[in-house]
């Protein structure tokens, strides 16, 4: 048993009585490696612990369709922590899994009391009293890891269990493009390997196959008008306009999409989302160093990565409009931003400073 695995079962164990609700906290938009790494770290402690309540919480919008259908298929409760009054009285502690304390308590993460902190993307963080951050393909991996060091084992025909699996094993297929990207390890195959004998297959496909939402192709055909792109070398940038937070998973899945297309090896398609601008990016060079060229572009604070994709979200502040400001007022913001995203992205992308 490893010191982290060993260091959070003190903590949940000789504690117990001051450890009875815990907050598992995912990033803002949870997708399925987070979700399961949540449901399977709260298999974990309440094998230690059957006493404690694990509650699921994240602070932002499940707008992915395939996230979706993974929270209603495998029926997992979510709860929205900013409909929480004070946040860091109703719980006992924190486990924050696929992102880091700082970005989901932001400059009060003091005020929580966050016992385990595990992540795959490169991150600094201190604010946990056990950390465990690996250069592995999914968070979940690392979740299946500690349930095997604890011997907390899956049960064959047991629906529980069954669904715990399906949800590990798609939050790494997710996380590692079907097991063939860069990052993946011989924890990823490993996990994936025995997990695959506890899945429950038909809520396996039903997650896979999700259904495309017909407001995707609308917006592929906005992202297609000529001035919305710019393509330069191997550098595609597309921007979509305005978007609901209901369909901002469009982002990720175009610019996956354009990052595929012959010729084009780096692509940002962003769009404003509320107060924010909001990006994501993918790229299929090996060489792309995706974290770092996120964050020098559009700032450590507010971007990030991991091999072969990141995002950004960058507040508008003082520029923010409400969803009435006249047409023409929207089509000016849009069309600075637009202008501004596009020059900053390939300044950069051009090897400037």
């Amino acid at each position: 048993m490893c010191k982290q695995i060993a260091e959070l079962k003190t903590l949940i164990t000789e504690d117990a009585e001051t450890m009875q609700n815990i907050g598992i906290v995912m990033h803002e938009t949870p997708d399925p490696d987070c979700i399961a790494s949540a449901l399977g770290i709260c298999k974990l402690i309440t094998e230690w612990n059957p006493e404690i309540k694990c509650t699921f919480l994240y602070s932002g919008e499940i707008s992915h369709p395939q996230n979706k259908t993974m929270v209603n298929v495998l029926n997992i409760t979510l709860t929205d922590m900013t409909e929480i009054e004070k946040l860091p009285e109703a719980f006992d502690a924190f486990i924050i899994v696929d992102t880091i304390p700082e970005r989901c308590f932001g400059k009060d993460v003091k005020d929580y009391n966050c016992i385990l902190t595990l992540d795959h993307h490169r991150n600094e963080s201190k604010k946990s009293k056990i950390t465990d951050i690996r250069a592995v393909g999914s968070t979940a991996s690392i979740v299946w890891d500690y349930l095997q060091q604890s011997n907390v084992e899956f049960k064959e025909k047991d629906d529980e269990d069954g669904i715990i699996a399906t949800a590990l094993l798609i939050g790494i297929k997710t996380d590692t493009s079907d097991l063939v990207s860069e990052n993946v390890t011989d924890l990823d195959f490993k996990a994936s390997q025995n997990l695959m004998g506890f899945v429950n297959r038909r809520y396996l496909s039903a997650i896979i196959d999700y259904p495309i939402p017909p407001y995707h192709f609308e917006l592929r055909s906005q992202l297609d008008q000529e001035d919305n792109i710019r393509s330069e070398g191997a550098v595609f940038v597309g921007g979509i306009g305005y978007l609901s937070p209901t369909k901002r998973d469009a982002l990720p899945t175009m610019a996956e999409e354009r990052a595929r297309v012959e010729g084009i090896e780096t692509a940002f398609v962003f769009g404003i989302v509320g107060d924010h601008i909001q990006v994501s990016v993918r790229s299929v060079g090996v060489s792309v160093d995706v974290n770092s060229l996120c964050q020098k572009i559009f700032g450590k604070q507010y971007a990030g990565g991991k091999m072969g994709s990141g995002a950004a979200k960058i507040p508008l502040d003082f520029l923010a409009i409400n969803a009435n400001a006249p047409a023409d007022v929207k089509e000016k913001l849009w069309d600075a931003v637009k202008a501004l995203m596009m020059d900053k992205i390939f300044h950069v992308m051009k090897g400037n400073e």
